[in-house]
């Protein structure tokens, strides 16, 4: 079984033994963190695996679905990966992306045909627990969707389907320990082992979707945290496309630090320091690893893109993406693509993020961030950078 167990029960008696190691406070928020997980995680990964178990029973067919030429978006956080991924995944057509209430609450085959029949009956009914599914979430979310628009109908990053088996690093938002980031750098620091445990298991929720949604369909996924693993993808799904999205250091820092920020804030009190700390030692990797392995591959499978090319024609952007990998381009996403370049050229971002705000300096992220600077020619002057 790939379930981590190991892990979990190390991660929560460092929850109530080791905490002060992190460098957060043992808060009021902590505690009821600590006391609550081992409840409402373990009810949900009883529902979770024992439906996972029953689709090997009821649909074992799904084993046998091709996931063919899957497209991964990875890069930096804050670079243009969500974009890109929900201008994608709009054509319907050709790809299809796993939304947050199939990461969450339906990884199988059954809970997915479950939700579908329920869903289908609620549209009967004028659609109530749909609209007070959004009324809830409108609430849950409202901070977030500051920074990052999140619904429960919406694709979403997969990476957290591997909550599922205690592999996610989103778990490290939860549990922010040592043993946690060696998922930031998963082709490197990640035992073998584990590793094909851990891609099997994802295989398998790829295969389960594509199952439901469209076995002739590419699977599209889009995870920040999937720039460390560009080996393990390869080897998973050889035939997958991998684009990768870079964006200046200057504006790319400080906007994922904000956002990463949020994360831990839900589950630890620290100062905004130590997150800042902890936050680029987890993701620094993911600038340079992604671009360094992708050059070795063929540009048949592999694009490595800057974020302002997108902005300014998505259009253009998407369509020579298309060509690139052999994707043939509809009418109606043509259509589509046209819209969306006209909206971008009235877009401007609500938030504006800086480098000394946490406590950052243009030279010091110029000379840590070197050879992203050089590959890409990026400028090293705070004030000039675009």
């Amino acid at each position: 079984m790939p379930f981590y167990f190991r892990l979990m029960l190390r991660m929560a008696a460092k929850s109530i033994f080791a905490y002060h190691t992190t460098g957060c406070r043992f808060s009021v928020k902590r505690f009821v963190f600590t006391i609550t997980f081992p409840l409402w995680y373990g009810f949900l990964e009883l529902i979770n695996w024992a439906c996972l178990l029953l689709d090997e029973i009821l649909f074992p067919a799904y084993r046998r679905t091709v996931a063919a030429q899957p497209v991964f978006i990875v890069g930096f956080p804050r670079s243009g990966t969500t974009y890109l991924h929900r201008l994608i995944d709009n054509d319907q057509e050709q790809f299809t992306s796993l939304k947050l209430w199939e990461i969450i609450f339906a990884p199988s085959i059954l809970q997915k045909k479950c939700f579908l029949l329920l869903g289908k009956l609620d549209r009967r009914m004028g659609r109530p627990l749909y609209r007070a599914a959004i009324r809830m979430e409108d609430k849950l979310f409202e901070g977030s969707r500051k920074m990052h628009r999140i619904s429960h109908f919406e694709a979403e990053e997969d990476e957290i389907i591997l909550i599922h088996i205690f592999s996610s690093l989103f778990l490290a938002f939860m549990f922010p320990f040592e043993e946690m980031d060696v998922f930031s750098r998963f082709d490197t620091d990640v035992a073998p082992l584990r590793r094909e445990k851990i891609m099997r298991f994802y295989k398998q929720c790829v295969q389960r979707h594509l199952y439901v949604f469209g076995p002739d369909k590419h699977f599209l996924s889009k995870n920040p945290a999937s720039s460390s693993k560009i080996n393990a993808i390869y080897e998973t799904f050889p035939d997958a496309k991998i684009i990768c999205m870079v964006r200046h250091p200057f504006e790319a820092i400080p906007s994922a630090i904000s956002w990463v920020s949020y994360g831990f804030k839900q589950f630890n009190t620290a100062d905004q320091q130590i997150l800042t700390s902890r936050i680029l030692g987890l993701m620094s990797h993911w600038y340079m690893y992604p671009v360094t392995e992708l050059d070795k591959r063929p540009e048949t499978c592999q694009a490595v893109l800057e974020y302002d090319d997108l902005v300014k024609d998505p259009d253009g952007f998407v369509k020579r993406l298309y060509l690139r990998f052999g994707f043939p381009v509809s009418a109606g996403f043509n259509d589509f693509l046209t819209e969306e370049t006209k909206k971008a050229k009235h877009y401007k971002s609500r938030h504006d993020y800086s480098l000394g705000g946490y406590g950052l300096d243009a030279d010091t992220i110029a000379a840590e961030f070197k050879p992203v600077f050089e590959r890409f020619s990026f400028r090293t002057n705070e004030e000039t950078a675009p």
